[in-house]
């Protein structure tokens, strides 16, 4: 297996060390599996244009706007409403 040398800024350590202990693996194992995966990922991604295109989506729906809700109970209600219109017209 090859094997690469990385060269992490010193105050980064802490929290790679704590990521690696929630997943119960050494920084050096953590870092591996991450970058596997993330290439998985990536090629998962490129083959699939329904992934990309709900990514695309929720990058955009991240960018806002947002609002503010002032009354729950009115923000819920709507909502319900929105779904059962849905509904109904399925």
């Amino acid at each position: 297996m090859p094997q690469f040398t990385i060269d992490l800024p010193d105050a980064i350590l802490p929290a790679l060390t704590r990521k690696a202990a929630g997943w119960h693996q050494t920084p050096e194992g953590f870092l591996s599996s991450y970058v596997v995966l993330c290439l998985e990922n990536d090629e998962q991604a490129a083959v699939d244009p329904a992934r990309e295109a709900l990514e695309d989506i929720l990058e955009e729906r991240d960018k806002g706007p947002f609002i503010t809700i002032t009354d729950m109970k009115a923000y819920r209600e709507s909502i319900r409403a929105r779904v059962m219109g849905r509904i109904q017209q399925s």
